[in-house]
């Protein structure tokens, strides 16, 4: 698919939202999805339905042809607006609003499957965000190339609800290079050794600031939570202990 300008159909975003539970795990491509000559007042982009309580039958998605079908409105605009209705069927889909105890449609619960699944959480169209368009990145968002699989219930299991966006944790790890040398910022299956657990596995890892939380597996088949100040990495076989630029 190239660039659209103004010619989405239903099988259009579909794809996009194929692409979407591909990262995630789930399902939304089999909710129906409707395309409307406009919504709302006629300013509303799109919308999600969730059904009535846990009836998940009368879920579906719609959209505005008045701005999916203008040739001013951004593709990449559009695949924003669907990732913002897709994250809205994830939370309703994973009972969010329970975990996080939120009744807000727009509150902290879809504001962080906004964050990991690097959309607007602000819910609001400005075209200036998508001016600088290119087709290598409007293919990548289609295909949602452009964001990691995530699944969201063993994120929040593991790091608790205060997940950071995905930009957040972009700007994170671009700080962790700067203050340390490289190999002290981890990556998933890192070998690593822990002056007190010995060696292991790195499962997981969580940007902060100015430090790296890791999930460790030891070789002991001990598992815990650790600091990137706590461990070195280990490559073919050597401990790797470079100087920190920590001050």
């Amino acid at each position: 698919m190239s660039v659209i300008h103004g010619n989405w159909c239903v099988e259009d975003i579909r794809k996009v939202i194929q692409s979407l539970d591909e990262k995630t795990g789930l399902n939304g491509a089999s909710v129906p999805i409707y395309l409307y000559k406009s919504l709302g007042k006629g300013n509303t982009l799109g919308s999600y339905c969730p059904g009535s309580g846990k009836d998940k039958w009368w879920r579906s998605f719609s959209f505005s042809l008045a701005y999916f079908n203008d040739d001013n409105f951004r593709d990449l605009a559009a695949i924003d607006v669907i990732r913002h209705e897709y994250a809205h069927f994830v939370v309703d889909e994973l009972d969010l609003k329970d975990v996080f105890e939120d009744n807000e449609d727009h509150g902290i619960a879809w504001k962080t499957v906004c964050g990991l699944l690097d959309t607007d959480q602000d819910g609001y169209y400005r075209w200036w965000r998508f001016r600088s368009t290119t087709e290598e990145g409007l293919c990548k968002a289609i295909m949602s190339e452009d964001i990691p699989s995530v699944d969201i219930i063993k994120q929040l299991e593991r790091w608790g609800n205060d997940l950071p966006s995905l930009r957040t944790r972009k700007y994170y790890e671009k700080e962790l290079v700067k203050k340390y040398s490289r190999v002290r910022v981890f990556s998933a299956n890192d070998r690593v050794n822990h002056s007190k657990f010995g060696q292991g596995l790195v499962l997981d890892t969580m940007p902060d600031i100015n430090k790296q939380r890791l999930l460790v597996k030891f070789d002991s088949g001990e598992i815990r939570f650790v600091q990137n100040r706590q461990v070195y990495k280990v490559v073919n076989g050597h401990v790797k202990k470079p100087v920190s630029k920590a001050r």
